[in-house]
């Protein structure tokens, strides 16, 4: 009787057990594509290009901003980041002429008083990009030149990968870029983000970066929480540490950001506002407040 009654029931046993299965899979398929929607929406309105998944698509944007500092008068720095899709490859290949520096900046957060002076002026960079995304790895490959006198040839390496872990999402970033007589680095990004609520979105930000000029390790370390006010308005807060191995682990500067961002115009006109004060090592952790306002324009989004 037993026997009869267990083959009996084994069939709904087995179907309730797939039906709890699959509503547990919905369910989480479902937090997890609201957790990467909002991360991929907030990457996107802030113009992370750290963050933003590798895509071959045309753009040209121009940016100007304008930097205000302490007891020094302000100046505006002009930004051009152009990417053309060639045809025919199959969505793998473009050409892009972009800013050095913008593309070495470790986090949103990172606009420290002492690097803002280094960028007064910029060395831009040019060359041919192959992107490849396979079983949600994105992989990219440049090869170009830095205009500089003389100019210098390089090759970078960038891999992007995208792992949900129960309410978590976690980012891994790493760019590593030689410099044919000049430097190599490796600037490795692992933040995990949460989805708090329909507006908020936590972003744990640990950034790794390494040059063979020193062979210095430097980490900034700290929470980043993003605001999505509406479709075209968020705000960003951001409380980190720069710290460094080299003579001796310790803290060399102090970082406090609020960056509110808004769209101005449809997709293509758009605002930054980013006060912050820094606290380095190297001023004895005295306070160094700072402000930046940015005006940025989309010209593309080219399919």
């Amino acid at each position: 009787m037993r026997f009869i009654l267990f083959y009996l029931l084994m069939p709904f046993a087995m179907a309730f057990s797939q039906n709890d299965d699959s509503m547990i899979d919905r369910t989480h398929l479902n937090f997890s594509n609201k957790v990467l929607a909002l991360s991929d929406k907030i990457d996107h309105l802030f113009a992370d290009d750290k963050h933003n998944t590798l895509e071959n698509k045309s753009s040209l944007r121009i940016s100007f901003d304008t930097y205000f500092r302490e007891a020094a008068g302000p100046y505006i720095i002009p930004d051009i980041n152009y990417r053309l899709r060639l045809p025919n490859t199959e969505k793998r290949l473009q050409l892009f002429i972009q800013n050095q520096d913008k593309e070495d900046e470790t986090s949103e957060a990172k606009i420290d008083q002492e690097r803002s002076e280094e960028r007064e002026t910029r060395d831009y960079t040019a060359g041919l990009r192959y992107i490849l995304s396979k079983g949600g790895i994105h992989l990219s490959t440049d090869t170009g030149i830095i205009f500089t006198i003389p100019p210098q040839f390089f090759l970078r390496l960038n891999i992007k990968k995208k792992v949900n872990w129960k309410k978590w999402s976690f980012k891994f970033d790493e760019q590593i870029k030689w410099v044919y007589q000049g430097k190599t680095t490796s600037d490795m990004d692992l933040d995990f983000d949460r989805r708090l609520n329909e507006k908020f979105l936590l972003r744990l930000v640990n950034n790794i970066y390494w040059t063979d000029e020193t062979y210095n390790l430097t980490f900034e370390n700290g929470p980043s929480l993003f605001q999505r006010i509406n479709k075209d308005k968020a705000i960003s807060y951001h409380a980190h540490v720069i710290t460094e191995n080299y003579p001796v682990d310790a803290v060399t500067n102090y970082l406090l950001q609020l960056t509110y961002q808004e769209n101005l115009y449809k997709n293509w006109f758009f605002l930054q506002i980013s006060p912050f004060i820094n606290f380095p090592r190297l001023r004895n952790f005295h306070r160094t407040p700072g402000l930046k306002i940015g005006f940025e324009f989309i010209l593309g989004y080219i399919e």
